[in-house]
């Protein structure tokens, strides 16, 4: 009971601050003998059906309580108008406040058809009859009814925006890690294959050529070094790779690893932003072919198609690289990152096997991010 108050007593408080100046009118008058008893347990029913309704009443309406408690009070109301009394007429005022709280759509068109009348002819039956009083009760409650149901529906819209604004943080958050997920994975994958690749070559080499085992574990050295200030970047804002760059360390990481490496960029100028997207491209593909591929020859090729530019990276292994197993956990990066990355940049990633190896074709518009 107390958890639901805590989420919905803000929104329904114009209910009970309204109770004690409505019912001090009746309780002023309550006559005497049987008459102060009846209108006395009348005005305790009001003020708890109120209670219950400023606590319990919510948007969503599970909770049966706050209906029984409206249909009580609206009950106790009516009783209280038999008397004939113009101070009962306030507690039409509470039912008007009451009933936006609890009721929505046609419910509440409903409740307001009954209860505005019936405020209209209680006024009636106050002697001497008067019109004016009929009339005023009735522009009254229907004031009351139309203000509380604009408050009402203020507060939850507020409610409302505060919840999307926390999701919303929420999926930020979310998108901002997997991103940050998915570029230390392109940035660390790729170095951490050249170190392993080179490692390899120092030691098939460590007994027949010492001399270039030592310029490989150099280059290790060096490559540790670069990743390492890589990863201090990332921190901070996270590095966009260059794709004359990341061209030349993939002919070096494949000529290490024994794989003959065959590069076409021709005449393509690309812009920073583009070259960037092309490649982390450039990268993903490379460490498949290191890491899957098994192959003996890869060719890059960054070339012109109109308004688009295509990074094409074909070797003669053994085809798709394989992917995680079903039901296993998968880590954002690798293939799947990649799509996400170019299709954020109006881009599209197509991969295929050629029956002798596998072909990647990534392609982005000539002038994404371009600057002016």
């Amino acid at each position: 009971m107390w958890r639901a108050a805590d989420s919905s007593w803000q929104r329904n408080i114009s209910v009970f601050v309204w109770t004690i100046p409505l019912l001090l009118g009746p309780l002023l008058t309550l006559g005497d003998g049987w008459q102060a008893a009846f209108n006395l347990a009348l005005i305790v029913v009001i003020a708890g059906c109120a209670l219950v309704i400023g606590l319990l009443a919510s948007p969503q309406g599970t909770d049966l309580r706050p209906y029984l408690a409206f249909s009580t009070m609206l009950g106790a109301c009516f009783a209280g108008a038999t008397h004939a009394n113009v101070e009962w007429l306030g507690t039409w005022i509470l039912i008007a406040n009451a009933a936006p709280v609890v009721l929505r759509g046609r419910w509440l068109a409903l409740a307001g058809a009954v209860v505005v009348p019936l405020s209209g002819w209680a006024a009636w039956r106050v002697e001497p009859h008067e019109g004016s009083r009929v009339w005023t009760e009735v522009f009254v409650v229907l004031l009351a009814l139309l203000a509380s149901t604009a408050f009402t529906r203020l507060l939850e819209t507020v409610d409302e925006l505060r919840r999307t604004r926390a999701e919303l943080a929420r999926v930020a958050v979310a998108e901002e890690r997997e991103r940050f997920s998915r570029d230390l994975h392109d940035l660390l994958g790729h170095t951490l294959s050249v170190m392993v690749v080179k490692a390899q070559a120092v030691r098939r080499l460590v007994a027949t050529d010492p001399d270039a085992a030592a310029e490989h574990a150099a280059d290790i050295e060096r490559v540790g070094r670069t990743a390492l200030l890589d990863v201090r970047q990332a921190v901070d804002a996270m590095r966009a790779p260059s794709l004359p760059e990341e061209l030349l360390g993939a002919r070096d990481a494949l000529e290490a690893a024994g794989i003959r490496a065959t590069i076409d960029v021709g005449d393509a100028d690309l812009p920073e932003d583009t070259g960037a997207v092309l490649a982390w491209a450039l990268r993903e593909g490379i460490t498949n072919v290191l890491r899957h591929s098994g192959a003996d020859s890869c060719s890059i090729e960054v070339t012109r198609r109109g308004d688009r530019t295509e990074l094409v990276v074909v070797d003669n292994g053994v085809g798709t690289p394989t992917r995680p197993a079903e039901g296993t956990s998968v880590r954002a990066g690798g293939l799947d990152g990649l799509r996400d990355r170019l299709r954020a940049a109006g881009g599209q990633v197509q991969t295929s096997s050629t029956g002798t190896g596998f072909r990647l074709v990534a392609s982005v518009p000539s002038r994404v991010g371009a600057r002016p």
